[in-house]
């Protein structure tokens, strides 16, 4: 792999890991830690120990884990991990990123909004007019196109928990294909999805 194809894969990378940062529209709270409510299932974001070394290896070839950052959230808990594989000469190369908000209810108005209803807002608000439907194992989920070649995006929710995986890929020096990356997004979305 050539450098200007080792710098779009790292490029391709950035661009679609940055918009799953920002993308739900939530922002890590300056204030005291939110605590969950006794309705909520999940006290805190979980959800990225399901991606095992093993599928990595198979699906993410050298692929490293960057170090995983976990607080507080407005109205929540966010946990963001992510990996990157240069990828060997001719083989295959890329970066994922999940992205968990847990969401607790919000009791300050008249009517409380359950942590559930907040992550079903959130992941509304996300989605994109091109997404399409995914099938997972747990929660509704949605899967869609980065603007960048070899990108996908995807998010769902399930309980309180709001998630969004985001993957760039090479193969050899051509950015995956579009559906690949949309496939292994639902891939490591999946699985996920059954450790929660």
């Amino acid at each position: 792999m050539g450098p200007l194809v080792r710098v779009a894969v790292i490029g391709a990378g950035a661009v679609v890991l940055s918009a799953a940062a920002v993308g739900g529209g939530l922002w890590l709270s300056g204030n005291d830690p939110d605590v969950p409510e006794s309705g909520d299932v999940h006290a805190a974001a979980t959800g990225c120990d399901a991606v095992t070394g093993e599928l990595l290896a198979e699906r993410l070839p050298g692929a490293v884990a960057q170090p995983r950052e976990q607080g507080p959230l407005e109205g929540g808990d966010n946990l963001v991990c992510a990996w990157s594989s240069p990828g060997a000469p001719g083989g295959d190369g890329g970066a994922l990123r999940v992205d968990v908000s847990a969401l607790f209810t919000d009791a300050t108005g008249e009517e409380p909004v359950t942590g559930a209803d907040r992550a079903a807002e959130a992941y509304t608000a996300l989605l994109p007019v091109r997404a399409e439907e995914v099938d997972l194992p747990t929660g509704e989920g949605a899967v869609w196109h980065g603007q960048v070649p070899g990108t996908a995006e995807l998010a769902f929710h399930s309980d309180n928990l709001f998630v969004r995986v985001s993957y760039a890929g090479l193969t050899g020096q051509e950015p995956v294909d579009p559906e690949d990356a949309a496939d292994l997004a639902a891939e490591f979305a999946g699985r996920i999805g059954e450790s929660l």
